[in-house]
């Protein structure tokens, strides 16, 4: 062979070898190799534990690997992340759960941190008061998507300040003292609203990137479409096909790999009360998806632009192949019951032969036709078809989350049975919604106290009110300022400061406990002891205490 001599921007090229400054590229090139085989022996390592024992990775180690450069990152975070795990899966053992709910500030996660376990942190909550944008709105997810991450970033600071506090406060205490006082864990992890995702897949991996730089411990994302995202108990969603939200699932996954944090993933589904979806690609929603069963008649779309929609769906006998079919079944003097529960596992071309084989071959069923002015396919939502999704997306998910319209044991009993029936392994969380009229649930006092408890029984291992820190926000300070407008300082003394000192709340010296010991500790350490400009020195108000 030839002798090869190329001159490239300083580099001497001879034959197969390259030289920079002495230094051979093939052995730089080698000890590239070294580290990347070194580090994936090291990631897959990680990859193998115990804690990711049910989650499926469609991907490679190297592919995860050759994603973090050559300063791997690692955030406090995972440490929390790891706990929330443990935490759950014992309580899924024991039938017992963490329950917790949305915290709207710093005051709140520092003080509900001496009876709850973990804090949610809710997007309609930062869409309606912490939106950075500074423009509140109702939960449609239009807010920039680094609204929740921002506001899990607050509170994940509060938390780090205050332990950090205790800490401080507990090296001062004699043993005795310590051995008397026990210490508040105020590293309860985060378990944060992803929303849809805010967009497509790397939108999706960027907003996971947030959450993990910002302490989140774990995140939701639910299976709507964005842009036309609803708050769950609002109307009109809109759901992506159960092949995209695995996509998104994933998404979340390799993100977190690539952060060396082993993120709680909750995957939610909305299927229960959507009426719409956006693609019949996924077999999977098939056996939902509806359409028209009458010939003849105008598309939904027509009808709308008539003006004569308001009864189509009875003129064009909308409903799921699975319907029809069970119609005409029941019309021959055959139950459908089993049919029905068949076809939950069919596509639609599997569908159709199962019903030629029943006899049914002449149904006529068009979903194009059903579609709305947007394009969206008619969807018939329900419990069975959250089952079907929360199976889908288990292999993919640390714990699964049904939207439901009501709070209904045996309905949660239903998804509980067939979705651990499937996957036995499966963490399951539930929604304490606010919005639920709980007085109308037809619930006595005893079974509301009980309920948390009858659905950590099934494998609910993490439940949580949304917005339980926004209710209790509102509802204090409009009693507060209502008998403040009439009472002048009285009403503070008697509805606050008395109240603080009573249930030995610890804002009632609030100098204290927004860390002025701490800071003064700092300045003694810096000044050597000699300062005496110190916050909690003479002169301090809070000495009356």
């Amino acid at each position: 062979m030839a002798h090869r001599v190329l001159a490239i921007q300083g580099h001497v090229l001879a034959g197969d070898a390259a030289v920079t400054g002495g230094v051979c590229v093939r052995g730089v090139s080698a000890a590239e190799d070294a580290d990347f085989a070194s580090r994936c022996k090291e990631m897959s390592s990680w990859m193998s534990q115990d804690r990711f024992k049910h989650t499926t990775r469609p991907y490679k180690v190297e592919d995860v690997v050759k994603l973090q450069g050559t300063v791997p990152l690692h955030f406090t975070g995972a440490k929390v992340s790891e706990k929330l795990y443990k935490m759950l899966r014992e309580h899924q053992a024991e039938g017992t759960c963490s329950h917790t709910f949305g915290a709207l500030d710093p005051v709140q996660v520092v003080q509900m941190a001496k009876y709850l376990t973990t804090v949610y942190v809710s997007g309609w909550q930062s869409s309606s008061t912490a939106s950075t944008s500074n423009e509140p709105g109702p939960d449609v997810a239009d807010y920039p998507y680094d609204t929740v991450p921002n506001k899990v970033e607050q509170l994940f600071k509060a938390q780090l300040f205050h332990d950090r506090k205790q800490y401080e406060d507990r090296r001062r205490m004699s043993p005795e003292d310590r051995a008397k006082t026990k210490p508040v864990d105020y590293m309860n992890p985060i378990i944060a609203d992803a929303d849809t995702g805010h967009g497509g897949l790397t939108a999706t991996m960027k907003l996971c990137k947030m959450f993990i730089e910002n302490g989140a411990a774990g995140i939701h994302i639910e299976d709507q479409k964005p842009g036309t995202k609803k708050c769950g108990h609002m109307g009109g969603k809109v759901l992506v096909s159960t092949w995209e939200h695995i996509q998104r699932l994933i998404a979340c996954r390799l993100q977190a790999d690539v952060l060396n944090s082993p993120l709680v993933l909750v995957a939610r589904t909305d299927a229960e009360a959507a009426t719409m979806i956006d693609s019949n690609i996924d077999p999977i929603d098939h056996p939902h998806i509806k359409g028209a069963t009458v010939p003849g008649v105008e598309s939904l779309y027509d009808a709308i632009r008539k003006g004569t929609d308001k009864d189509w769906e009875q003129r064009a006998g909308a409903m799921t192949f699975p319907d029809a079919v069970a119609k005409a079944l029941q019309a021959k003097g055959t139950d459908p019951g089993k049919w029905l529960k068949d076809s939950l596992k069919m596509s639609l071309t599997e569908m159709k032969a199962a019903a030629a084989s029943l006899g049914v071959s002449d149904v006529f069923f068009d979903w194009d036709s059903a579609r709305s002015v947007e394009g969206y396919y008619r969807i018939k939502g329900s419990t069975d078809f959250c089952i079907q999704r929360a199976i889908a997306f288990a292999p993919y998910a640390d714990c699964i989350w049904m939207e439901t319209g009501k709070p209904i044991l045996a309905q949660a009993q239903q998804f509980a049975t067939e979705v651990r029936g499937a996957v036995p392994h499966q963490m399951l969380a539930y929604n304490l919604s606010p919005s639920f009229n709980w007085d109308t649930a037809g619930m006595t006092d005893a079974q509301m106290e009980s309920f948390i408890w009858d659905l950590a029984k099934l494998g609910f291992c993490w439940q949580f009110i949304t917005l339980a820190g926004f209710h209790c926000d509102a509802l204090s300070i409009d009693l507060f300022a209502r008998s403040y407008a009439t009472k002048g300082a009285a009403a503070y003394v008697q509805m606050i400061q008395r109240q603080e000192r009573e249930q030995k709340v610890e804002t009632l010296t609030h100098q204290k406990w927004s860390g002025s010991e701490i800071v003064d500790e700092m300045g003694n350490i810096i000044s050597g002891g000699t300062s005496s400009t110190g916050i909690m020195s003479a002169g301090v108000t809070e000495k009356q205490f």
